[in-house]
């Protein structure tokens, strides 16, 4: 039960920003890219989607096999494979959709975390033995890992390749944040920015300033947060609870914390990390779980997941950069929404760097299912002057009430604000699902006052030790 109730939090933490920020067209898909099948059982699987293997580009009717693993059913996806095989005539696309087994007695969240914890476990197994499908969804797998025993292509090469690539119709710094060294080996498709959102009202009353374009630190925002509780019963901050805390200090110090392999978990950072999350609760400036009135909360953990969540922010809110553990990022941090990677070991390689060139069209990119920023410039564009004509016009379709909508002048500044965080993204936070669920099982000791720091260091230095030396 507990680590059901662990896998939840963090299906949690993967869902819970889209549902705050969502208020536009896009496709309700959970961040993390939880693209889905056609509801069919794999080539050469079982009853419940495992394939039995290798890519092997089969050919059925004279096509080209291209097989997609991923975790669940998609309308982008699915009008996506629609229309390529309309163009392609000679590709079939093959979808893997990975589901917990039936009649395990779960629902909702519970199988929701069950299917993410089989996908990432299956996967991971199967490109790992040398087999898999030949395109895999790899938000929430261990990306480093795969990279480090050349199990991806470096997509440089396919698009060095194909003279009909236009890689500048592209961000080209989420692209190059997106590396691994000098290679690229996962094609982000659409993107969110890691942001807050703060009443600039409040904060005036509160006569406090905090620059918006400066990073901050958590004990920064711990001082903020002392002020404000002590000028009033007020939240410093709405949708955060400890353990996601304690999420994105890891993803914000992965490289020390488990760089090149090497964990180190038992040090003196993740030590203080621990220490500053429990004080920010134990000092009462943060509340375990949620308010139920979003408007007393002076941030808001809501970053930038589409274009018209973007623009349609109440006219008293800004956004802020994200604190963080060190106070000092290099540019707005980023997490893909949808990526791709293509198996190395796939037959059919030319063939699913068609089917990635496809969704970074113009045509794909655009499309209203697609969840988060397009990687495509024009797309967001695009899509971002539709929000201002529809807000200018009085048709945007939401639910939110007109006066609550800023006016077409403070939407066209949005818009250049938006355009600008884009440009300064350089930051990409990833992180291996199986690290973080054995940091948080581990973290809930030390939280409840169980164990110590340095107990819960240790035990979580050897447990990652052990996974990564699988």
């Amino acid at each position: 039960m507990k680590k059901i109730g662990l896998l939840m939090m963090l299906s949690v933490m993967l869902l819970i920003s889209a549902c705050s920020g969502n208020g536009g067209n896009d496709s309700p898909s959970a961040p993390g890219g939880d693209w889905g099948g056609v509801g069919q059982s794999a080539p050469g699987g079982d009853s419940d989607g495992d394939p039995k293997g290798d890519p092997k580009g089969v050919k059925e009717g004279g096509k080209k096999t291209v097989v997609v693993s991923v975790l669940r059913k998609d309308r982008f996806l699915e009008t996506a494979v629609r229309m390529f095989e309309e163009k392609h005539k000679d590709i079939h696309i093959e979808i893997e959709e990975y589901k917990a087994s039936e009649g395990t007695g779960q629902s909702g969240m519970a199988m929701e975390a069950a299917d993410l914890e089989k996908y990432v476990q299956s996967m991971t197994t199967q490109v790992i033995s040398g087999k898999g499908s030949d395109l895999i969804l790899m938000n929430n797998l261990p990306q480093n890992k795969f990279v480090a025993n050349n199990l991806l292509v470096n997509l440089y090469d396919l698009m060095a390749q194909d003279s009909s690539f236009d890689q500048n119709a592209l961000y080209a710094n989420i692209l190059k944040a997106s590396q691994d060294g000098d290679g690229l080996y996962v094609m982000p498709l659409s993107f969110s920015l890691e942001t807050v959102q703060g009443n600039t009202e409040l904060l005036k009353k509160a006569n406090i300033s905090v620059d918006k374009n400066k990073p901050w630190s958590w004990s920064q925002f711990k001082d903020v947060a002392m002020k404000l509780k002590e000028q009033g019963d007020r939240e410093g901050y709405y949708n955060l609870i400890m353990s996601p805390l304690l999420y994105d200090y890891i993803e914000d110090n992965y490289a020390e914390l488990v760089g090149q392999g090497q964990p180190n978990f038992d040090s003196d950072l993740f030590r203080n990390m621990m220490k500053e999350i429990k004080s920010i609760y134990d000092e009462g400036l943060l509340g375990e779980g949620f308010t139920s009135d979003a408007g007393t909360a002076v941030f808001q953990m809501v970053g930038i997941f589409n274009p018209a969540a973007a623009l349609t922010m109440p006219s008293n809110f800004e956004y802020y950069q994200k604190p963080s553990a060190s106070g000092k990022q290099e540019g707005v941090p980023f997490k893909s929404m949808y990526s791709l990677g293509v198996n190395s070991k796939s037959d059919v390689q030319p063939e699913a760097w068609e089917f990635i060139k496809f969704l970074l069209s113009d045509e794909m990119q655009a499309s209203p299912d697609l969840f988060g920023l397009p990687m495509n410039k024009g797309a967001t564009d695009k899509k971002l002057n539709e929000i201002l004509q529809q807000i200018e016009n009085g048709t945007l379709d939401l639910p939110i009430p007109k006066d609550m909508l800023p006016d077409g002048e403070t939407t066209k500044k949005r818009i250049t604000e938006v355009q600008k965080l884009i440009s300064e993204a350089g930051v990409r936070k990833s992180s291996d699902m199986k690290v973080l669920t054995i940091a948080l099982e581990e973290f809930e000791s030390f939280k409840s006052g169980q164990k110590s720091a340095e107990e819960v260091s240790k035990l979580i230095q050897n447990r990652v030790t052990t996974y990564l030396n699988e």
